[in-house]
């Protein structure tokens, strides 16, 4: 028999939340949403009640925010990087050598990475891959996708295909993955596809907001990029986008583009002939700031109609109060 949900222990959402969540496909944020509806809005008892790490909140709340199904947060302070908050032990010389001997699992792990870097690990570099293995506990597929991963970003990224990625990247980026929840291979592998798309696209939009020179993003570009891609802007919304931020800005603005494309999104606007047609851009004075639609000019003169109307509108206010005393 199935569990009887009586209407106090029934959480409840409203169709057009549910659509949102449904159409973003973020499972993060989804969760997360429910977490607040069952813990009455609080960000910290929901991040409890996951289990999740602060990172991971912040990523799935903005997500929630993109949707507008959620407002911004204060941010939090930043720690100094992602080892000194976690704190990793201090693997020894026989604590290293120990796991080579005696856990089949890490020897078959160290000889993989040895393989994707294409070099012999140093005693630094297995310390690095012990910490990955055994403090994160990230599973082995996981470890092998994500040094795949590094490899072939550091790889395009230097346009060279012998370049040798370090263990300290992996490493940076499986303590990142590990924020980000990404610690099972079908998680894992929705990322990656993900991050395929970003790739391909990632040029067109570089291209498209005036870099010339074909290079790779750096880590700010990439993640302004990646979130238009997750937002589904297409090209040519970007580059509307582009003009009004140039326009505006007199040059390329990361953060103000962007929070033009998110006005967008949460708007819903799909084609540049709604935005067009929707959201006219601010007038801009000459000097850049932008003029306010209804101010009047200084000169201005009222008509004698509109004097008249106004003179006739005292008088009666006036009759109005003799009669109150």
């Amino acid at each position: 028999m199935s569990a009887l949900l009586l209407p106090n222990e029934i959480v409840s959402m409203s169709a057009q939340a549910a659509q949102r969540l449904v159409e973003a496909g973020d499972g993060d944020a989804a969760l997360l949403y429910l977490a607040l509806l069952d813990r009455g809005g609080e960000a910290e008892a929901a991040r409890k009640r996951l289990g999740w790490e602060q990172a991971r909140l912040d990523r799935a709340w903005q997500r929630l925010v993109s949707l507008n199904l959620a407002e911004e947060r204060a941010k939090q302070p930043a720690a100094q990087s992602p080892e000194a908050e976690l704190k990793p032990p201090d693997y020894s010389q026989k604590d290293l050598a120990d796991a080579l001997e005696r856990e089949p699992e890490f020897q078959g792990l160290y000889q993989e990475v040895e393989r994707i870097i294409s070099r012999p690990l140093t005693d630094h570099d297995l310390k690095s891959l012990y910490t990955i293995y055994d403090y994160l506990a990230l599973p082995t597929e996981v470890i092998l996708l994500l040094a795949g991963y590094v490899a072939r970003r550091v790889r395009r990224q230097k346009n060279n295909p012998g370049q040798r990625p370090r263990m300290p990247q992996i490493q940076k980026e499986a303590f990142r993955w590990k924020r980000l929840g990404l610690d099972s291979v079908e998680r894992a592998e929705a990322y990656l596809r993900g991050q395929e798309v970003v790739d391909r696209r990632e040029w067109t939009i570089l291209s498209i907001i005036g870099v010339t020179t074909p290079r790779a993003a750096v880590e700010k570009e990439r993640d302004y990029i990646e979130r238009w891609v997750g937002m589904g802007m297409s090209d040519e919304l970007i580059a509307l986008a582009y003009e009004r931020t140039v326009y505006q800005k007199r040059e390329m603005n990361w953060p103000y583009m962007n929070r033009i494309l998110e006005s967008w999104y949460k708007a819903g606007y799909a084609t540049v002939e709604q935005v067009r047609a929707e959201d006219r851009p601010p007038k801009r004075s000459r000097s850049g700031e932008k003029k306010p639609a209804s101010r009047e000019p200084e000169n201005y003169q009222p008509s004698a109609e509109r004097i008249r109307k106004n003179a006739d509108w005292l008088d009666q206010f006036l009759k109005e109060q003799e009669k109150d005393r």
